[in-house]
């Protein structure tokens, strides 16, 4: 039996119209060539419903057959029989529990297997990385158009920055940078380098339409600094984009599309962190707000302020109600309010 089928040779594109029979353990070619192959040394591709069968021999050259019944005639002279993989997948249940298994597989990578990889990435860079990207993320802030010079007064900005000794460990270099920023609104922000940005909106929010630096405002500053510094310590930022890095390289193998990776600077920019960083940022304060002899009660009183849990005065109904973006990107919880007043009641433990 003859069968039409175009033949490539492997070594150009140009199509050879031959005819094929399958008889006696041989693949037989007439036609624009004469060729002759071994049908044990002989590679069926997988069938696909509208597609030409195709041989692949040990050559390198390969035989298309077009036609669903041509096709089925040849792998029938060849003795073709599916794998089981293929068998399975014409049966529907099948099908449906090979995707089933495939999204779980890819849900268990994403939750569990990128983030326990990527902090293990991330721990082992040097802090030269933490430098660059600190430097990369503050230059394509400024770039953006998003931070300003501050307008705090010169006398603000130094009861702002009087506040940050009491809470930098002595192994740290941290930077405090005051911008005022319409975008961000009250916020802070640190990045991997040790730059920690603070907003004009934030101070204000803190100290009031008053402008008063009491014990209490202190301590809000204070919690917020050692908040950020405990991203810092713990290398957060690094670590969300080693898991951003990963998550985009999987998406890529399976999608094959790898625009996604230039975008990676940009992850810096507008990340917000989890509730267990956050959770574990909210710890790191606290302990060095205890260490320091710093009530976290003022503390849990402004997220409280900012979850709107309290109803604020008039006076300050308008710095508060600013509050919404910096609760988007730290998330307020009761959990995390309760948690700065009961360590405030804690005992302090003897040095």
């Amino acid at each position: 039996m003859m069968i039409a089928a175009h033949f490539y040779d492997g070594r150009s594109a140009r199509l050879h119209s031959v005819d094929v029979n399958a008889a006696d353990g041989f693949i037989v070619l007439r036609g624009d060539v004469e060729r002759s192959y071994a049908a044990g040394a002989t590679r069926i591709a997988e069938p696909f419903a509208h597609a030409p069968t195709v041989l692949y021999f040990d050559d390198g050259a390969r035989c298309e057959v077009p036609g669903a019944e041509p096709g089925q005639a040849l792998r029938d002279a060849l003795g073709y029989r599916p794998s089981r993989v293929v068998r399975l997948t014409d049966h529907t249940w099948a099908a449906l529990l090979a995707l089933a298994l495939l999204v779980a597989l890819l849900f268990a990578t994403v939750t569990w297997g990128v983030p326990a990889l990527a902090t293990r990435i991330a721990d082992g860079l040097p802090p030269s990385v933490d430098r660059a990207l600190g430097e990369t993320a503050l230059k394509a802030l400024n770039a953006s158009g998003k931070l300003e010079e501050s307008r705090l007064s010169d006398q603000w900005q130094a009861e702002v920055r009087a506040v940050l000794p009491r809470v930098v460990p002595a192994d740290m270099r941290v930077r405090l940078l005051l911008r005022n920023s319409r975008f961000f609104g009250p916020n802070a922000l640190a990045l991997p380098d040790g730059t920690i940005i603070m907003t004009d909106q934030m101070v204000r929010l803190i100290v009031g339409p008053r402008g008063s630096f009491g014990e209490a405002e202190r301590a809000q500053l204070a919690g917020i600094l050692a908040h950020e510094i405990g991203h810092v310590r713990m290398r957060h930022s690094t670590r969300m984009l080693a898991s951003s890095s990963l998550t985009a390289a999987l998406a890529a193998s399976v999608f094959g599309d790898f625009s996604t990776v230039a975008a990676l600077p940009a992850v810096l920019l507008r990340m917000s962190y989890s509730r267990d960083k956050e959770t574990e940022a909210d710890e790191y304060a606290i302990a060095v707000m205890r260490a320091r002899g710093i009530s976290t009660l003022p503390l849990a009183d402004l997220h409280d302020r900012l979850a709107g849990r309290k109803k604020p005065d008039s006076k300050q109904g308008a710095w508060v109600s600013e509050a919404i973006r910096f609760v988007a990107s730290h998330p307020v919880s009761a959990e995390r309010s309760a948690r700065l007043r009961a360590a405030a009641q804690a005992p302090t433990n003897p040095q």
